[in-house]
């Protein structure tokens, strides 16, 4: 394919850098409990507060993949408040799109009762099998005021573009 029949893509490249406007979400003991019981965790940790209290836990302790919970809340916010969301921002195709890879960093634990922000930047952008695919990537935070850095996580999502049309 050369330059004049190369397919265009559909992500918007110039948000390659952005960072979305971060937002503070409340860590519910409720949604702890829930998305463990929906999950099948065993550890009580992460569904009875005694439980996490003996085990020297302030309060609920979620599980690792409570990220998702978090991120979709910080979503839920954005669109409430009319700040665009990171797949409005690059101008996801949901008709195009699948999951790519995801990669989560954890320094330290997220509790119920905790007020966190967490916040995104668009990291990159690449095409694969001679631009049929396209990529983007992103990094996400989860900072606690007083305890830092909780969770980091880079992720990417792929639109399979439509073959072009003769």
């Amino acid at each position: 394919m050369d330059a004049t029949t190369a397919r265009k893509g559909i992500f918007d490249r110039s948000t390659k850098g952005v960072q979305v406007d971060p937002v503070k979400i409340l860590v519910e003991r409720g949604r702890i409990r829930f998305f463990s019981q929906v999950l099948g965790q065993t550890d009580p940790v992460h569904f009875d507060l005694d439980a996490a209290r003996a085990a020297g836990h302030p309060d609920l302790v979620a599980p690792p993949s409570f990220f998702m919970v978090i991120e979709a809340s910080a979503n839920e916010e954005r669109r409430r408040r009319g700040i665009s969301t990171v797949q409005e921002l690059v101008q996801v195709d949901y008709r195009y799109l699948l999951h790519g890879e995801e990669r989560y960093f954890y320094e330290a634990p997220i509790y119920a009762g905790d007020e966190v922000e967490i916040g995104i930047v668009v990291t990159d952008f690449y095409d694969k099998k001679g631009g049929a695919m396209e990529f983007v990537t992103f990094e996400s935070r989860i900072v606690h005021p007083e305890r830092g850095l909780l969770v980091r996580s880079q992720r990417s999502l792929l639109h399979r573009l439509p073959e072009p049309r003769s």
